[in-house]
């Protein structure tokens, strides 16, 4: 196999080691998202690649300027060009012809045509953000673009750093190394205070992620003596690399990603004093991680696409069979890739001018943003967003944007205004709780409207209606949390109905959660003149979204004894609290969406959930129904349903 040198830097000397540490990297996040549970934390091996592409990009413009005393922007943005635009149109070209086929009828092709149109401007991070609940949520794992956020980092990067480099070794050549490493510290701290109020955003946001690329950048920029003992450093850094991906557990990523970056930039440090690194080189140098390094773009382009897609098509988890033949097929189509795209137009026999090619880069990004947005909307066929599935995942109260808290929203006026069922009549009843609560408010409504009055919704994120409890999130969103619920508990003393709702199961185990959920029925229950406790509801394998008309739809549903085995413990800690209360009453929701054997996503043909865990508005209304037919029938408490 013949090395790939660095672009434009045949001066630099081709480093073998750095390929080798580019296929630790993708086949880490292959292995995390096709195999999460060997690789729990795989997802980092993106992490090694901002530190690679920081050490690369910063190591040939400092050379450059060494050599010349100018960085050209124009040749440095016409290779960015080269090397990622080629590739990465021929693969959104292909996800947005295969999502045409695949997705039609479920309502996710207008957002793949979106996010395609995100990822050619390089902004896809942004988009992502803003239309999602995060990298981790389940929900994504059917985005066929959402690994494109990574490149939107790296070139937002490209888009500032040789300027950077440019402004300082015009004017302060010497103090280079000192600004890059105060803005990598910078931006180490912005990552922690987003990482604190806004989890999302230090995922995400380039600034956030900037210390990453800085610590190969600051490598590259300074040539220290060489370690002690090289080796050693080598079998350090892999050690890094292997807890990071490897160990199992609950270990967050907030741990894992520095770990990541320092075994990373202690292996290209190693690699960058041209140091034996014994056999870990041999192993960086061996002609399998060569192969998977050259490829690394391509593959990491192409695997995602395969796996979501077949998330999508199939609900549930995939055969381990399958998942391998995926990875095997994304090998393939990488190689050739790399054979008769990437290497062949990085390296073109003759070269458009630089600046012409990167106008015309910039002028076809905009082309091709536009054109995948007209594509996905023309190539829509049916009721688009008016699917069952589409309708399904909306099946939510509707205002839910307006009135339900996010996690680090901050807690201003409560209750939100506009947010009550009717608004010339009388609160009397209220429900309140986390993302629990939210989705069964038209049960609250339902009482209101059968008593003649209003009812309130009070929800928010992860915080579950306990007052002073810890719901172990970020700093600022854990205190919010509390304070809304300290805000919460003196509006509903004032009615005559509360309704209290949570994730019950998740939060099984909790003594804390559990002693707090009593002290706040303690203080409500004397106040209140019926306090109702709707108890768990299942989680499913998959969203309910999926599941609808797919042969696959047994795969999203749990089992009855399953879900029973996990709610049992909240049911027994519910019903103590109805047993210390006369008017604690505990509503069991199980017998409406689960029968003797299974709980499942569809019943008589709508949904029951919005997602995987929400139930969903309609199977709400019909399960209030029920529950107000058996209640006229003379019996004044509430009433299991089963």
């Amino acid at each position: 196999m013949r090395p790939l040198r660095e672009p434009s830097s045949p001066t630099l000397g081709y480093k073998p080691e750095i390929d080798g540490l580019r296929a630790l990297a993708v086949l880490s996040v292959i292995g995390f998202h096709a195999f999460p549970t060997v690789f729990p934390g795989g997802f980092v091996g993106v992490d090694v690649f901002f530190v690679i592409s920081g050490y690369i990009i910063t190591r040939l413009l400092h050379a450059e300027w060494r050599s010349t005393g100018s960085i050209d922007l124009s040749a440095f943005y016409a290779r960015r060009v080269r090397r990622i635009f080629p590739m990465l149109v021929v693969v959104v070209a292909c996800t947005l012809v295969a999502s045409d086929l695949l997705l039609q009828g479920i309502g996710q092709v207008e957002a793949v045509g979106r996010s395609a149109a995100a990822s050619l401007l390089f902004v896809g991070n942004l988009y992502f953000q803003a239309n999602t609940g995060g990298y981790f949520d389940p929900v994504v794992e059917r985005l066929p673009l959402l690994h494109l956020w990574s490149l939107g980092v790296e070139e937002q990067f490209y888009l500032l750093w040789p300027l950077l480099m440019v402004l300082v070794l015009r004017r302060r050549p010497g103090r280079l190394f000192g600004i890059v490493a105060a803005c990598a510290l910078c931006s180490f701290l912005i990552a922690l205070g987003l990482g604190m109020v806004s989890p999302n955003a230090a995922f995400y946001q380039m600034p956030a992620r900037f210390w990453e690329l800085a610590a190969g950048g600051l490598i590259a920029l300074r040539t220290w003596h060489r370690p002690v003992s090289s080796r050693l450093l080598a079998v350090s850094a892999i050690g890094l690399l292997v807890v990071a991906v490897l160990l199992p557990g609950a270990l967050p990523g907030g741990v894992r990603v520095p770990l990541a970056v320092i075994g990373a930039g202690m292996l290209v440090y190693a690699s960058h004093t041209n140091a034996d690194l014994g056999r870990i080189g041999g192993v960086l140098r061996s002609r399998p991680a060569l192969f998977f390094g050259l490829i690394s773009y391509s593959l990491y382009l192409w695997h995602w696409p395969l796996l979501a897609l077949a998330r999508a098509v199939h609900p549930g988890q995939a055969p381990v069979l399958t998942r391998a033949i995926l990875c095997a097929a994304s090998v393939a189509l990488a190689w050739a890739s790399f054979r008769l795209v990437e290497n062949p137009l990085r390296h073109p026999a003759r070269t458009t001018p630089d600046r012409q090619l990167v106008f015309a880069g910039l002028l076809t990004s905009l082309v091709l943003a536009y054109c995948s947005v007209v594509f996905t909307d023309a190539m829509v066929r049916g009721p688009g967003e008016d699917s069952p599935a589409a309708r399904i995942s909306r099946d939510f109260p509707e205002n839910r944007f307006r009135c339900h808290a996010v996690g680090d929203e901050a807690v201003t006026q409560v209750p939100k205004r506009g947010c009550n069922s009717d608004v010339d009549k009388p609160v009397r009843v209220a429900i309140w709780g986390d993302s629990t609560a939210l989705a069964w408010q038209p049960f609250a409504w339902a009482l209101a409207q059968r008593e003649g009055a209003a009812a309130i919704s009070f929800s928010r994120d992860a915080c579950p209606p306990a007052i002073d409890y810890d719901n172990r999130k970020r700093f600022l969103e854990a205190q919010r949390c509390r304070e809304f619920n300290a805000r919460v508990i003196s509006e509903v003393e004032a009615v005559d109905t509360l309704i209290l709702s949570a994730a019950w199961v998740a939060h099984a185990g909790e003594d804390d959660f559990a002693r707090q959920i009593e002290a706040t029925v303690a203080r409500v229950a004397p106040r209140v003149r019926d306090v109702l406790i709707l108890g768990p509801t299942p989680y499913l394998n998959e969203s309910a979204s999926a599941c609808l008309d797919s042969p696959q739809a047994m795969a999203c549903s749990v089992s009855r004894q399953e879900f029973d085995r996990q709610a049992a413990s909240s049911r027994t800690f519910i019903r103590g609290l109805q047993a210390k209360h006369a008017n604690v009453s505990y509503i069991e929701p199980a017998g409406f969406f689960c029968d003797a054997d299974r709980c499942p996503a569809i019943k008589e043909g709508y949904g029951l959930y919005w997602d995987r865990n929400h139930v969903s508005s309609t199977a709400v209304r019909k399960f209030s129904e029920g529950f107000l037919a058996a209640r006229s029938t003379g019996w004044a408490a509430p009433l299991p349903m089963n």
